[in-house]
């Protein structure tokens, strides 16, 4: 759920990629119990109203701070909010964006002024975290709708998925959020990997249906993504970089996607709506398909995971402030600890964090012109995370 895209993170409203959702967002990105003994509590120490729900996931009420004190609250936690894109590119909304490995360069999914679909770009940065002006760059073929960039380990290539070989939208939905996001099936879409430039592409998948959501394992060998491609259902699967010998990992009914691969390479986070009404939650399993776990089982809708570097912490967005105002909250998966990262009316959400944990980046309608953009800031986790 995106909030004006696609997918992974996305979605369209409510959509990253990977095919994520937010308020109009792309379709790629979203995301059991863990000790029972450990109580939840807030950032600042404060418990929440609920107790922790053993092997069902976490419940949690959201953060009660004041609007008025949004500012001083963020600013604890988000400091230099930089905005790297913006309509003055050409480019109407944009979001669900990744950083290489190197954090000079960023992918991720924008519509084109006068274009319907999301299209696959990247963006240079400076050495200030800034957009290098002038180095954005379409990597994606024409034709059809993309979703879910990511970069290879290596820093030489690019994944992503594409419908440009069977373009069109489906009529089916993947999601639809309560928002009244709609996240389509593209029954075409593929996945594949390319140079940095968008050259050399190659597909990876050839089953018919969805194949999307896709990023790789830290060392590079593994791809994971969601695919409806044995019984209709999303499902999440893990299958070798040049796109051979596909496992299936989940079998539970509902959506699963958004998947993610923990830093050391031997878990998965992802979201799921295995209750079929539309609030997704957050779950986490070994990348051989053991030790599923339920991270959230709440009334809101929690999407978009990804994983801090040290491997205890994600980042999420939630609706439990309304689907009209998605804020990032952190979670403590060894701990289940919360705690709420963004303070801004409107949308946030497909938060990802750089390869050194310093900077998080993420999709806001905070700016001027409140369409969906990729803003990025540098980030300092509160204690216990």
């Amino acid at each position: 759920m995106n909030p004006g895209f696609p997918c992974c993170v996305a979605m369209r409203p409510v959509r990253r990629r990977r095919t994520r959702p937010f308020p109009a967002v792309s379709a790629c990105v979203l995301a059991a119990m863990f000790a029972a003994a450990v109580a939840p509590t807030l950032a600042d120490d404060r418990p929440t109203a609920t107790a922790p729900q053993t092997g069902a996931g976490l419940r949690f009420d959201p953060d009660a701070t004041p609007e008025k004190d949004w500012p001083a609250s963020e600013a604890r936690r988000l400091s230099i909010v930089r905005q790297l894109t913006d309509p003055t590119m050409g480019l109407e909304k944009s979001g669900e964006a990744y950083f290489s490995p190197d954090q000079r360069m960023i992918i991720f999914q924008a519509i084109p002024r006068g274009e319907l679909e999301y299209q696959m770009y990247t963006l240079q940065l400076d050495s200030s975290g800034r957009a290098v002006r002038g180095s954005l760059r379409r990597v994606s073929p024409p034709g059809g709708a993309c979703t879910c960039g990511y970069f290879h380990p290596n820093g030489r290539e690019i994944l992503f998925s594409s419908s440009h070989l069977q373009p069109g939208n489906g009529d089916e939905s993947l999601f639809r959020g309560r928002s009244g996001y709609n996240w389509p099936k593209q029954p075409g879409m593929e996945i594949f990997a390319a140079h940095l430039d968008g050259s050399k592409l190659r597909r990876l998948t050839t089953t018919p249906g969805y194949d999307a959501e896709a990023s790789y394992s830290p060392d590079g060998r593994r791809i994971v993504f969601t695919s409806c491609r044995d019984d209709g259902n999303p499902e999440i699967y893990v299958m070798h970089a040049d796109g051979s010998n596909p496992r299936r990992i989940t079998h539970a009914a509902g959506y699963d996607g958004g998947p993610f691969f923990s830093p050391d390479g031997k878990r998965i986070v992802f979201r799921g709506d295995r209750r079929e009404n539309d609030l997704l939650q957050l779950f986490v399993i070994d990348a051989d398909g053991r030790n599923e776990r339920q991270l959230t089982n709440t009334d809101y809708v929690n999407w978009g995971p990804y994983w801090h570097p040290n491997g205890r912490t994600i980042a999420f967005a939630t609706s439990a402030h309304g689907h009209m105002n998605y804020e990032i909250y952190l979670m403590n998966i060894e701990t289940m600890r919360i705690a709420r990262l963004t303070y801004s009316p409107g949308f946030d959400g497909l938060p990802v964090f750089s390869a050194d944990g310093r900077c998080m980046m993420w999709t806001s309608k905070r700016g001027p012109d409140k369409t969906s953009q990729v803003f990025v800031a540098d980030v300092t986790l509160p204690e216990g995370f």
